[in-house]
């Protein structure tokens, strides 16, 4: 019994000497794996230390969540970077890119679709698959009774 309650006081005590670093760490918004290795620990035992934290609804944790929420907000997301970095590569968006490339690779039944009398049924006469993929990628319309291209496909098809 005296030896569990000596194990306990330990365990409490390591905990509170890992608090101010994981509020700081999360106050920098560093991973919890980040925090971890400064502590010398699993990462286990810092997500363990911050569920406790959290449900005992500790103040300073929540200032730090706070603190952290602001650097992201003001930090570009990766995902945006991406877009920029492409955009700067290629001189066009992903989604013009992906255009473009859907007409390249589909090129052939577009034009079977422009020379034939009916742009509906020659539409509707493609499998659904690349039906749909034309479709999602706004190279033809895809109203109930009346399919047909895009304006903007016909622009990139006759330049």
């Amino acid at each position: 019994m005296r030896d569990e309650k000596l194990i306990m006081s330990n365990l409490i005590r390591e905990r509170q000497e890992r608090r101010p670093i994981i509020l700081e760490g999360i106050s920098q918004d560093l991973k919890h794996s980040e925090i971890a290795t400064q502590l010398g620990v699993n990462r286990w035992v810092v997500l363990n230390d911050l569920k406790i934290m959290n449900y005992n609804k500790d103040p300073e944790l929540k200032k730090a969540q706070r603190t952290q929420e602001l650097i992201r907000a003001n930090k570009p997301s990766e995902a945006s970077m991406r877009k920029e970095r492409f955009l700067n590569m290629t001189g066009m968006t992903f989604q013009e890119k992906s255009f473009r490339n859907m007409i390249d690779f589909n090129k052939h039944d577009l034009l079977k679709i422009l020379n034939s009398k009916n742009q509906h049924d020659a539409i509707m006469s493609l499998p659904k698959n690349i039906r749909k993929t034309l479709k999602n990628n706004g190279i033809i319309t895809g109203r109930w009774h009346k399919c047909e291209i895009t304006l903007k496909t016909l622009e990139y098809l006759f330049l």
